[in-house]
């Protein structure tokens, strides 16, 4: 009688474990990758414009994708949109932190110099505001977060001015919307119109060469301006 031959022991097949997170790798949450792609889309836009700018040098800015910019964003123009929210909210934000002092004219100097050094250390709010300026204010109008913002320093400016008229600082008849628009001016052309003007009169007049002396400049305009 043949004795049946046995067959050999089959061989297990090892399971294969889960593939684990490399160390290190962690998933952003929405709220800092939506941060991460405005700040990359700040840059952009200044830098480009809205025509220039483009959603894959902004998604690796961000370091992400395109598809995760158009989920959060949904499209180019809702993203530059977006953007000048952005960068107004952090105006309104730096105005909210400054408190001017009592003092009318002390305080209007104060203003000054905080509205000086927010245009002198944002130029990129600077490039906004133009480009935008360009599109005819297009977006701006067609936010309604920015049209509820009331700039803090439009309200400083008023107060400072009512309480100089009545201690008889400051002329009768001057306007704050005036007074706040020539200290806008001032500043702003300095830094928007810094190649252009520098290369007609000097660059030893650009910032931030000679910014000090600016500033001194124009606190001697608007104040002589407001004097009775």
């Amino acid at each position: 009688m043949t004795t049946p031959r046995k067959s050999p022991p089959r061989k297990k097949t090892p399971v294969k474990s889960a593939p684990s997170r490399r160390p290190g790798k962690v998933r952003r949450d929405p709220e800092r990758l939506t941060a991460a792609i405005l700040d990359a889309a700040v840059a952009e836009f200044s830098e480009h414009g809205f025509a220039g700018a483009r959603v894959d040098r902004i998604s690796k800015g961000a370091g992400t994708v395109d598809r995760m910019l158009y989920y959060y964003f949904g499209n180019k123009e809702r993203l530059y949109q977006a953007v000048l929210e952005e960068a107004y909210r952090r105006l309104v934000d730096a105005q909210r932190h400054f408190v001017p002092p009592e003092d009318p004219v002390r305080g209007m100097e104060a203003l000054i110099t905080q509205m000086w050094e927010y245009y002198r250390d944002h130029p990129e709010f600077i490039r906004l505001v133009m480009s935008e300026n360009l599109l005819k204010g297009r977006y701006i109008q067609q936010s309604e977060t920015i049209r509820q913002v009331s700039l803090p320093l439009i309200h400083s400016v008023d107060r400072l001015l009512r309480d100089g008229q009545q201690k008889g600082l400051f002329r009768g008849d001057a306007d704050a919307h005036f007074v706040l628009m020539t200290i806008m001016a001032m500043g702003f052309f300095h830094v928007s119109n810094q190649y252009t003007y520098g290369f007609w009169l000097s660059d030893s007049m650009t910032p931030p060469v000679r910014g000090d002396d600016w500033l001194a400049h124009m606190k001697t305009v608007v104040l002589d301006h407001l004097r009775p």
